[in-house]
């Protein structure tokens, strides 16, 4: 794919520079207004000021490796998660604490142009944003020769991009790469704690349990389960409907009708899980200030409430005399 123009080189370098004074001008004012409000003598014990902007650039685009695009209809992505590189994210997908997306070793630098673009059209009407966007979520046909160009240049790279399918659930601390083909994960997948995936394809439905490791070019067939910390081979492909246990992976049994249709439940129970929690994505990935404002004043008149009725019981009660 082309390399990406010097202004767009130009634009990604100031942006950066931009968005990190912005940072810096920002946590200096809440420290001044922290300052103006506390009283604090010589000795006094040092104290807190509340940061509310997240300085974990949780989306990283590269400019020679493309940038991740969001569909505009995400559940969740948590503010502590990476997506760095050629990642693509559909609808109703949610990415958790800690996880990493990793696509960082392929060509495909004219994507970071459409992620600009996409990324400066999410202000306009919804509907049709989130269609340019999911336009975007499409795999592109790998080079076959990339392999012999990549040994005869160090600085070619023969990985590829991650995509996640719509309604699908990547869980805390999972690890997902792209470092020799694409890696793609279906719809309804859900992917267990820890769990990690590296360049290996997902299709839809799919269950792989908590620290589970599916290799290079690993293909997961439409409603399987992959146990818990099981792994599977590279290459290795694992046929519709069956449970994979053990290191290294072997089919252990069939999936039972009832078992398959747990796998949609599952998926599904994930999405409403997911939109619980996304009032965490304002203002860079943290809890909004009305709710904090709120929670603070809730939690001073409960302890005023406590406080006056403590002093209350404490006092003693007045004797009347009867008048002479």
């Amino acid at each position: 794919m082309p390399q990406p123009s010097s202004w767009w080189i130009v634009r990604h370098t100031l942006g950066r520079a931009f968005r990190e004074t912005g940072q810096a001008m920002q946590r200096v004012a809440l420290m001044g207004q922290q300052h103006a409000i506390t009283t604090r003598h010589v000795g006094d014990d040092p104290y807190p000021f509340d940061d509310h902007l997240s300085r974990h650039r949780h989306q990283m685009p590269l400019i020679q490796r493309g940038g991740p695009i969001v569909s505009n209809q995400v559940a969740y992505l948590a503010p502590c998660s990476t997506l760095i590189g050629s990642v693509r994210i559909g609808k109703n997908v949610s990415v958790w604490y800690g996880a990493i997306l990793r696509a960082d070793k392929c060509e495909n630098g004219s994507s970071f142009s459409n992620n600009s673009n996409n990324n400066n059209n999410n202000n306009n009407d919804d509907d049709d944003d989130a269609n340019d966007n999911d336009n975007n979520m499409d795999v592109w046909e790998l080079d076959p020769r990339r392999e012999v160009y990549s040994s005869r240049s160090p600085n070619r790279w023969v990985g590829g991009g991650i995509f996640i399918g719509d309604d699908s659930n990547v869980q805390d601390g999972c690890i997902i790469t792209s470092s020799v083909n694409h890696c793609e994960i279906g719809k309804g997948v859900t992917i267990g704690h820890l769990a990690q995936i590296h360049s290996a394809t997902v299709e839809d439905y799919c269950l792989i349990g908590m620290g589970s490791i599916l290799r290079e070019n690993v293909v997961v067939e439409t409603e399987s389960f992959i146990a818990a910390g099981a792994v599977v081979a590279p290459g290795t492909r694992v046929p519709s409907g069956e449970l994979w246990v053990g290191h290294p992976a072997r089919k252990l049994r069939d999936l039972t009708a009832e078992e398959r249709e747990k796998l949609h439940y599952q998926a599904d129970e994930y999405v409403k899980v997911a939109t619980n929690q996304a009032g965490v994505m304002e203002l860079g990935g943290n809890v909004p200030d009305h709710l904090i404002e709120d929670a603070m004043l809730s939690a001073g008149g409960g302890e005023m409430k406590q406080e006056t009725a403590t002093t209350t019981q404490q006092q003693p009660k007045e004797k009347v005399e009867p008048p002479k």
